[in-house]
């Protein structure tokens, strides 16, 4: 097993649409190349130019805990990416998710080397964020590995990203989450060409184990940012606002999956996942404290109902 060899890989491509598709999967992997950008060099001169005192006291722990899941989830990532780059045939795919693995260690080392001497290195992993990487982590289905990978465990770090940037809680972070969020951008690109391929024959069961499975992460997901609540508003950051925001991001994905596709794209977060996602958001982190206003918001999430 994993002893041959397979050379079908320069095969001949036979639609238009897959040729086209392939194109656009080898760039990311040469705009990757040229936006490569050495991690230490940067961050030792921005400690230089900067300083860290801009965070202090409970702010200081509060980032120390937010970016320590972010980081470990780098770390995930890393290990996500590699799985894909040995596990996907197609070339473009290949490549593209090559240039990711070399991202996300990059990622992951410049956040263990920030927070280390930010405050003495990394909290442990909270449950929330363990559950929702190692959901991904798990899955055996490819398009379940993609669309964790690319399109949620990715939307999400891009939200968290954003948030903490634009709080301006420390120039250094700041400037470092812009690169970031840079190479996270390619990396929903790639999911964005390549999702369609593999959905494209895929049965009704398979559309509904990935709908079961996209509704797992984002569960995870929620139980994770409310388990980082109390540090977010320590930095000024509504979690409310991070969920909507998120949420947002994914309307923009499905809309570039629709384009990229050709036709209405059913396959990634259909409407009853998002219905039963956007009734829990609604009770983790409710606009009224009262109990039956929750619950009313909540059912009319439930059936659809937007005011």
């Amino acid at each position: 097993m994993g002893r041959r060899l397979d050379t079908s890989i320069l095969d001949p491509i036979r639609s238009k649409d897959e040729a086209h598709r392939a194109r656009k999967l080898e760039n990311i992997y040469h705009v990757g190349q040229d936006k490569i950008w050495d991690g230490r060099a940067v961050l030792a001169e921005l400690q230089t130019t900067h300083g860290l005192e801009h965070l202090r006291g409970e702010k200081r722990e509060a980032v120390a805990h937010v970016f320590s899941g972010l980081m470990w989830g780098e770390l995930a990532a890393w290990k996500i990416s590699a799985q894909l780059a040995d596990r996907i045939d197609d070339l473009g795919a290949k490549m593209a998710t090559t240039s990711q693995v070399h991202d996300e260690a990059r990622h992951f080392y410049v956040l263990h080397d920030y927070l280390t001497a930010l405050d003495g290195g990394p909290r442990p992993l909270d449950r929330g964020t363990r559950g929702l990487i190692e959901t991904v982590l798990g899955a055996e289905a490819l398009p379940q590995k993609i669309a964790g990978m690319q399109l949620f465990i990715e939307s999400i770090a891009l939200t968290m990203f954003k948030a903490v940037r634009e709080a301006e809680l420390c120039p250094v972070l700041s400037q470092i989450l812009l690169l970031f969020e840079r190479d996270e951008a390619r990396h929903v690109g790639l999911g964005v060409q390549y999702l369609p391929m593999l959905m494209k024959d895929a049965t009704k069961l398979d559309r509904v184990q990935l709908d079961a499975f996209q509704l797992r992460i984002l569960m995870w997901a929620l139980v994770g940012l409310k388990q980082n609540e109390r540090h977010l508003a320590a930095l000024g950051i509504d979690p409310r606002k991070v969920v909507l925001a998120g949420r947002r991001r994914m309307v923009e994905t499905q809309q570039m999956l629709t384009q990229a596709s050709g036709r209405h794209f059913k396959e990634i977060a259909g409407p009853a996942v998002m219905r039963l996602f956007d009734a829990a958001r609604t009770l983790a982190f409710p606009e009224s404290d009262r109990l039956p206003d929750r619950v009313v918001s909540a059912g009319r999430a439930l059936l659809g109902i937007y005011a």
